[in-house]
């Protein structure tokens, strides 16, 4: 049985597949016992068409359960680093939320690029709208 470490969740807004290495992926031909990372980088959310950059562990290193716990914190002498004061970006057609800590490798966009840094001409994942079209999360 996979641990939580090793399924993946769509970040999207009202999605929330969950792709499950044991199960695989059927509609995509991902088979059984495909770990995440190794499944092919064009492969799309079966249920709404993210790319993989809009996954995230369940639990672990780089997941939203961790991501929360961090942001828990009460110390307020805590330096925050360029990372974390990296702004996410809605978009207001589909949903999805650009993650600067994620990029959008799949389109050219490296992990660790600031919403500013991306370029005029980069779309959403999803749904194919222009950057204009994204709001701050």
């Amino acid at each position: 049985m996979s641990q939580p470490e090793e399924m993946y969740q769509c970040q999207t807004v009202n999605c929330g597949y969950i792709y499950n290495p044991d199960k695989g992926e059927r509609k995509g031909k991902i088979k059984k016992g495909t770990a995440f990372k190794d499944i092919p980088d064009e492969w799309r959310c079966p249920v709404c068409g993210a790319t993989k950059a809009a996954f995230k562990p369940l639990a672990g290193p780089g997941s939203v359960m961790e991501e929360n716990m961090g942001s828990a914190t009460d110390n307020k002498s805590e330096t925050i680093t360029k990372e974390s004061a990296m702004k996410k970006y809605r978009c207001l057609i589909c949903g999805y939320v650009y993650d600067p800590e994620a990029g959008d490798p799949a389109n050219g966009v490296k992990p660790g690029t600031a919403w500013e840094d991306v370029p005029e001409d980069w779309i959403c994942p999803v749904c194919g709208a222009d950057k204009e079209e994204f709001e701050e999360a």
